[in-house]
Formats: C-alpha cells, structure tokens, sequence
C-alpha cells in the first residue's frame, strides 16, 4: 500500500514539474530585432501586445489624413509620421497597415478597442483618457504617438528605436521626392515615330489590340503610354511603378499580371486596359463621353476615392460633379484642410496639382494624336471619349535616357 502512495505522489510531482516547465516555456521572454527585451504580459484582453505584433507579422496603426501624416502622391503612399512609421515596421520586422480615422477621438475609441496597436502623428497629451495612453516615439513634451498602457512593452521599443534626427532625415526625403514631381527612370523615345506613316510608336499595334478591351480609342492609350514612360518598357518610378504603362506591382497582381512579367510590353498594356475599362465602369454615371475621359485619367493618376471626393466637394458647393472643370478645381483645393477634412471627403488629402496636371498633359498629347490642334473646333468626341479630327505636328523630345518628369 505505501510503495502504491509513493507512486501517486511521484507521478503527480512529476506532472507538475512538466506543467511549471511547459508554462515557464511559455511565458519567455521575447527579443525585438534591437536587442529590447520584452517581458512576457498577463494582459487577457484581444488586444495585440508587442509579443502579438511580431507573431503575427503586423503593425496596425492609426491616423488621420493629412500632409504630414499619410496621403496618396504618384500611386505611393507618403506623409513623414507614415514614411517614419514604416521604418518602424521595417525594423520590428513586420508589415505595416494603416487606418484612417476622422478624428482624434475615433483613433482613441479605436485604439482602446483594439482595433489598432498604435497612434501615429503627434498627439496632443492632453487628450481626454490620456490617464490609458503611452506616449512614445516622434513628438515633443506636448504630443506623440501613443500605446495603450497594457502595451508599455511596445512603446518601451518604440522609443529606443527612435531618434530625434529620423524626423529631419525623413522631412528631407519626403521634400526630395516631392521636388522631384514624381521622377520615372525611362529612355525618353520621340513621341511620334513616323508621322508620314501615321505611326505613333513601335507599340501601336498593342495599343489597336488592346483598346476594345480598354473600351477608349487606341491613340489614347499611346498618349497615357507617353506621358507614363515615354514609349520605354523598361521605365520605373521612384515609387515602383513598372513598364510602359507605369503599374504598381500590387495593382498588377490583383488584375492577375505576376510581378516577374510585369515588364512584358503586351502583358503590361493588356492590364492597363483592363485597368482603364474598370474606371470607365465605374464612371458610369458621367453621362458625357468627353468629360467622362478626364476623370478616368484622374482616377489612372490619383486615384478613384480621391475623384469622388472632389466630386462630392463640387456638388456641395452647388457645382455640377459631371463637368471636370468644376471637378478639378476641388482635386487642387483637396490639399487644404477645410477640404480634405470635410465630412463628404472619405480619402482625406491629396496633392492634386499632379492629377491636374496629368489630365491636362494627356488630352493634350490626345489631340495632337488624333490630329486636333488646340483650340480647334473642327473635332468631334465619339462615344468612347475620343476625338477625330485633322493632324497637327506634335512637340518633339530628343532621345537619351534621363528621369523624365511626368
């Protein structure tokens, strides 16, 4: 009977020095790529704790829009919190996915909630609920970014990654890219071939194919083509963009283009046609053809959301949302803060001389390709948005390889 007890008690002390292992196993502390030690939490709520964050490959932040904090420019995504929290990103190891929000107080509600690990713009300290926040990171003694205190853990890393510098660093290379108006790295062809011959470039006959798919005349993909990458197939962007019609590569996966052929000249045309047969759907409601084309070039540019902002905005205003001359007033006025913080506007800022601009460049070069000279009335607009008329001599560009400002 007591050799029966003593295997009992040895068998259950033994199951108990593996269970307090096990658990000792469990709670180990983790180590962030710098070399921070981060305890193991007992917090028991869904949030993500630092530890979370690492396993799960993501950093979810939240801010507002705005010039400094995150905005759209040439099909990237900048702003100096986002470029500098994207550093962070990088350095954790993780990737970095941000939310937009309309206010101070719906990026607190959320970050309470948990439905963000952190808060990234400078903000002020005197917050209601500041007694639940960190703050961490950018910023000075009256405002930074901010965790939720059961993540001290997080702003703890944070703050030994960061370094007062990064901020200048990050201003500098924010301006250079934006001084830059959105360089591409191209060939710069002549931007007609063979006017004799009525050849616009070597990549017309992709052009012809592709333009029923595209649902536009095929002369202005060739002008979209030029003032893209200058008829190069090999041109990029500084923010990635690839080929001749300038596609970012995650644009390109979701129309089923894989990025290693993302620079095959008819693999490339075929998915900016589809591209731009999607934002002719979705302009369905512009009832004229003309006017339709500008805002699919606007939307090719700076994007669908930032367009229908601008439209919301003229229509508050009392002017038409289906005459681009109204719409493109908005689409400059979209950098200022009464207008990208409006209650219509769901994309929050944009820097909208460069979509202004574009459409401009593209129905000029347009017309040259369909022959109209400027100002000339003698053209008519056909269903699809295109226009016929007599030929002109184009401006021509001399041949080298350069960042061609576009």
């Amino acid at each position: 009977m007591i050799s029966i007890v003593r295997i009992i008690v040895f068998t259950f002390l033994f199951f108990a020095l593996v269970a307090c292992t096990q658990k000792e196993d469990n709670e180990q502390a983790a180590m962030t790529p710098w070399g921070t030690v981060v305890e193991p939490e007992n917090d028991t709520t869904a949030h993500y704790s630092i530890n979370e964050i690492l396993q799960s490959g993501e950093l979810r932040a939240l801010t507002i829009s705005g010039a400094d904090t995150y905005f759209s420019f040439d099909r990237a995504q900048l702003g100096v919190h986002y470029l500098l929290c994207e550093q962070l990103a990088q350095r954790l190891g993780v990737e970095l996915k941000v939310e937009e929000c309309s206010d101070t107080m719906e990026m607190v509600t959320k970050l309470r909630q948990g439905d963000g690990d952190l808060i990234m713009l400078s903000l002020n300290k005197s917050v209601s609920a500041a007694d639940s926040l960190v703050f961490c990171g950018p910023g000075d003694e009256a405002a930074q970014w901010a965790v939720m205190e059961y993540n001290k853990p997080l702003a703890d890393s944070i703050d030994s990654w960061y370094r007062p510098e990064l901020m200048a660093e990050t201003q500098e290379r924010q301006n250079k890219i934006m001084t830059t108006g959105g360089a591409v790295q191209c060939h710069v062809y002549e931007p007609v071939l063979d006017r004799g011959k009525g050849v616009i470039s070597q990549w017309d006959d992709l052009f012809k194919t592709y333009s029923e798919a595209a649902s536009t005349d095929w002369r202005l993909l060739a002008a979209i083509c030029y003032q893209e990458s200058c008829f190069d197939p090999m041109a990029r962007s500084w923010a990635g963009a690839c080929g001749l019609m300038q596609i970012m590569p995650t644009t390109a996966e979701s129309f089923g283009l894989t990025v290693d052929r993302i620079f095959e000249p008819e693999a490339n045309v075929e998915t900016a046609a589809k591209i731009i047969n999607q934002l002719t759907m979705l302009y369905r409601d512009v009832p004229d053809a003309g006017e339709r084309m500008s805002f699919v070039l606007a939307s090719y540019n700076g994007g669908h959301g930032h367009v229908r902002d601008a439209m919301a905005l003229a229509e508050k205003y009392g002017e038409d949302p289906f005459i681009w001359e109204n719409v493109s007033e908005y689409i400059l006025l979209l950098s200022q803060p009464k207008y990208y913080r409006d209650a219509v506007v769901k994309c929050g800022y944009m820097r909208g001389t460069e979509t202004h601009d574009y459409v401009d460049r593209v129905r000029e070069r347009y017309e040259e390709y369909a022959g109209v000279a400027l100002g000339n009335a003698a053209y008519t607009v056909t269903e699809s948005g295109g226009y016929s008329g007599v030929k002109t001599e184009p401006t021509r560009r001399s041949g080298k390889t350069n960042k061609y400002q576009i």
